[in-house]
């Protein structure tokens, strides 16, 4: 066996085992904003489990348009049944109530997202599909 073929093989196996989730970077600046919901139920109907988007934050006006209209088409796909849930990173660092729309969401996917990398990125928001 060459360098290449087990090399090739031992990276299938570790990203096997570490079950990475899908990045999405095509919502930070590279979509007009009214494509953002469009392309985000192209990727709910192909993905399976959890994906998450990049998005800005808004680190030069404070608020991310991508990411405002990002949030309101997912909180419609999820009203409609499309996805389970989504929760934007930032999240990781709030003390929810039980009245957050966001509480149960965290409770139950937590487990999934609790050692990504990205969990706590303000750009981030993580999709949980159906």
């Amino acid at each position: 066996m060459d360098y290449f073929t087990h090399h090739k093989e031992t990276l299938h196996k570790t990203m096997d085992k570490t079950k990475q989730i899908n990045t999405y970077r095509q919502f930070h600046g590279q979509l007009l904003i009214s494509d953002i919901g469009k392309e985000l139920r192209r990727i709910a109907k192909i993905e399976r489990g959890t994906f998450k988007i990049l998005t800005g934050y808004g680190a030069s006006t404070g608020v991310s348009q991508s990411k405002q209209a990002a949030l309101k088409s997912l909180a419609n796909m999820k009203r409609e049944g499309l996805i389970a849930g989504y929760l934007p990173g930032d999240i990781r660092n709030q003390a929810l109530s039980i009245s957050s729309p966001f509480y149960d969401t965290k409770s139950k996917y937590w487990p999934q997202i609790k050692t990504d990398p990205d969990y706590g990125n303000r750009g981030i928001i993580f999709v949980f599909v159906k």
